[in-house]
């Protein structure tokens, strides 16, 4: 029993009379309280309402009128044993201890030792930590102390905060500036007495004069970095990824806001007379059998030429061969916007009216802009440069506007870009979707007209199947035929 009365920690890994692994919910709590409490002869034993994974006990002192608390705390995962143990054993002190690293980039959780991120860690502190270990011996090779702390090495408490702050990593400012903090003096009356003692009492005495605290965080943060990198290499690699990909997602997030900002709002610059790009219609290919091959090996010709992209006013005939490529001069940013062709799906039948482009909705979100913006636009690989594709990208896949960046593009670039080249899309993007209305208007006809015909068919059939007789009394029966 500790000298300020507090409760004697066991900590398990399952109970002795049951095999098997066990999880929180069928672990038998009921059983093992029973058991528990039986052995420490008590009737005083449940267990916790707030930490599940824990039993509580109490047992008469044998010299006085007080209890002595035992608490029991399951470990379900047998390769957390040794750090639940290292958390439990001196647990004011492994406080101290993730108190004095917090600040320098290092966090003590129930999983372990985790290195953070720096710039993550403000907007997404789950998000910024890589796990590095496990191993309670590894922390303490990282804050540079000795195993005693493991080992019930200290002959009292001044002893282990001697230890404690021995520390490369121990600065008395640190908990000074805690001190300051109205939330944190308020919580350290709930904290155990040791923790009380050292922060309120023994640190002040030691340490009265507090140093310049920020710039040794920074750069002792610096270095307890390069050591973590230098002891477990492949936490460097996967900390740079971390940092890479969120570096990305922050510059994508800056540029979608700035290209969102220069889209022209609401009809602005719209006219109604914009010239309109010259229209192919896409025929799907003939469905033509494969031939065997002849003797000679020859392959038997196909029966008719492959059909090739139509110019919506145009003939076959008339189709230039030069202009069949669905993705031709996509990326040619020196044409005009309504030189570069559009290609738009072949329709059941005619549509009884034209398209004529209108502005969109008032009520289209800016995010929508972007995202139809994004669809129409390619990026030149050698420059970044933004040019009109003739098909819609898949809305499926999401642009990413910092590649263009990667490639060479500007701010200014894309922001022109954005400008000039909004309602030019949205003028393809209106034909898109006249074509894609009518299509879902067509399928929809043609579904229902076959189901009627389908209904028609089998009320035939069934009046195919039967004979109307009439009987002498002029009443009607009906007879199925075999």
């Amino acid at each position: 029993m500790s000298n300020d009365y507090g409760d004697v920690d066991f900590l398990v890994c399952g109970p002795y009379y049951s095999t098997g692994t066990h999880t929180i919910d069928s672990f038998p709590w009921d059983t093992s309280v029973g058991r528990i409490k039986a052995l420490l002869d008590t009737e005083h034993g449940r267990r916790g309402f707030l930490t599940k994974d824990c039993m509580y006990f109490a047992i008469r002192s044998a010299t006085g009128n007080h209890y002595i608390q035992i608490d029991v705390k399951v470990c379900f995962r047998p390769e957390m044993f040794h750090w639940d143990h290292f958390e439990l054993k001196y647990a004011s002190n492994s406080k101290m201890i993730g108190s004095m690293i917090k600040p320098l980039g290092l966090t003590l959780d129930p999983e372990g030792l985790h290195i953070r991120v720096k710039e993550i860690e403000e907007t997404n502190f789950p998000g910024s930590m890589i796990s590095v270990s496990k191993n309670p011996k590894d922390v303490l090779r990282i804050i540079r102390l000795d195993l005693r702390i493991l080992d019930d090495g200290f002959k009292s408490q001044a002893e282990l905060y001697e230890y404690l702050t021995s520390s490369w990593l121990f600065h008395s400012g640190h908990f000074v500036a805690r001190l300051a903090e109205d939330s944190y003096a308020d919580r350290l009356e709930d904290r155990s007495v040791a923790w009380t003692y050292f922060v309120k009492e023994w640190l002040p005495q030691r340490y009265p004069e507090a140093q310049d605290l920020q710039e040794w965080y920074k750069r002792t943060r610096d270095a307890v970095r390069q050591q973590v990198f230098t002891m477990f290499p492949h936490i460097a690699t996967t900390y740079y990824k971390k940092l890479s990909t969120w570096a990305n997602e922050q510059e994508e997030k800056r540029l979608k806001e700035m290209i969102t900002q220069a889209i022209p709002s609401g009809t602005d610059g719209w006219k109604d007379n914009f010239p309109q790009p010259e229209i192919f219609i896409k025929h799907p290919s003939p469905m033509v059998s494969e031939f065997p091959r002849s003797v000679s090996g020859d392959l038997t010709p196909p029966l008719t030429p492959p059909l090739k992209a139509l110019r919506l006013t145009d003939t076959p005939d008339e189709t230039d061969d030069s202009k069949t490529d669905i993705y031709f001069l996509s990326s040619q940013c020196s044409l005009k916007p309504q030189e570069v062709p559009l290609y738009l799906e072949c329709l059941l039948r005619a549509a009884p009216m034209t398209c004529t482009p209108r502005p969109p909705p008032a009520g289209m979100s800016p995010e929508a802009k972007l995202r139809c913006l994004a669809r129409w636009t390619t990026f030149d690989s050698g420059t970044g440069a933004p040019s009109l594709t003739t098909v819609p990208n898949d809305s499926t896949t999401e642009t990413s506007w910092v590649e263009a960046v990667h490639y060479g593009a500007t701010d200014d670039v894309l922001v022109t870009w954005a400008k000039d080249m909004w309602w030019p899309i949205w003028v393809r993007q209106s034909y898109v979707n006249y074509v894609g209305m009518w299509k879902r208007k067509f399928e929809k006809e043609d579904k229902k007209k076959k189901a009627q015909e389908q209904k028609k068919r089998e009320e035939e059939e069934k009046l195919s199947k039967t004979d109307l007789i009439v009987a002498g009394d002029g009443v009607v029966k009906v007879e199925e035929v075999c």
